[in-house]
């Protein structure tokens, strides 16, 4: 078998060919590295104005509260004829006024955390 080999390794054809081949390899893993550290790079940057504006913004806390309330609201014996009446009158809402609510929820909660599981 080495017979067969050690003729082809000392081929200057076959060496020039080894060596353009890991040539490439190597260009490709120095380029993929060089690519991730710039993902990384924006990534932090991205993250780092996200929570610049997360410090400022207090809409997504401000949903949530409102939410709970009305879970709340539907449950306290109190309030359950003020929330049947109220459930009703949101039955007739129009078609553009939930659209408008979809907007704003998936603005504060949705698209953001869209984003971070398309990255992963």
């Amino acid at each position: 078998m080495l017979n067969f080999i050690l003729p082809l390794l000392k081929n200057p054809l076959t060496r020039m060919l080894a060596s353009k081949t890991i040539g490439a390899i190597s260009h490709k893993m120095e380029r993929d590295k060089i690519i991730r550290a710039r993902e990384i790079e924006s990534d932090k940057s991205v993250s780092i104005e996200q929570i610049r504006q997360q410090e400022t913004s207090i809409k997504d806390e401000l949903l949530t509260i409102l939410i709970c309330l009305i879970f709340i609201f539907t449950f306290i014996p109190y309030t359950q004829p003020t929330m049947v009446i109220g459930f009703e009158i949101l039955k007739s809402a129009p078609t553009e006024f939930w659209w408008a609510v979809l907007i704003v929820f998936s603005g504060s909660f949705g698209m953001s955390t869209l984003k971070n599981i398309k990255k992963k």
